[in-house]
């Protein structure tokens, strides 16, 4: 098993987290090959395979620039489905309240990018706001008290919605 399969199988947000990233790194190696053979200094296996396909998928779809592969836009869209299931007629109390205590984070960050994801839907933007804050990290850049306050309440909602994601999906 590869380490995307594990991570959808364990938790939706972290998967989708790590397939971005793994977009931005198929794009920083040009989508050749061999600089991503490179990356795993010789050692073949499904981790290297999956990476691979996700370039070559890239590719065909066009996405060299920016974007999303499309099962992870399909993921996507299934994780918002969720949200407003469980926000609705299948009203998980853990998520909702994880929700409202995010929500005005989400909000602020909106209003930060003038309003250029109004059209978003909260879990896109919560996942833009994980993968920024992510990115940050690795750069290891400073990040303000202030956003990191604000990225406890978004994965708090992250996990609940992971949650809620695998009691759905299993059926409880």
């Amino acid at each position: 098993m590869n380490t995307a399969l594990e991570k959808r199988e364990s938790h939706i947000v972290e998967y989708l987290l790590f397939v971005w990233q793994m977009e931005d790194l198929a794009r920083a190696a040009g989508f050749d090959a061999g600089v991503i053979r490179s990356l795993f200094d010789g050692h073949d296996g499904p981790d290297l395979e999956w990476l691979l396909q996700l370039a070559q998928d890239m590719s065909r779809e066009n996405l060299q620039k920016a974007g999303h592969v499309g099962h992870a836009m399909e993921t996507l869209t299934e994780l918002a489905l969720l949200h407003d299931l469980i926000t609705g007629p299948m009203e998980d109390q853990n998520y909702v309240k994880a929700f409202e205590n995010a929500r005005p984070f989400l909000t602020e960050l909106q209003e930060k990018n003038n309003g250029a994801d109004s059209m978003m839907h909260p879990t896109e933007q919560m996942l833009t706001a994980l993968y920024g804050w992510l990115v940050l990290r690795m750069k290891k850049e400073t990040v303000s008290v202030e956003t990191e306050a604000a990225m406890v309440a978004i994965r708090q909602m992250a996990n609940a919605l992971a949650r809620g994601h695998i009691r759905v999906y299993e059926g409880r």
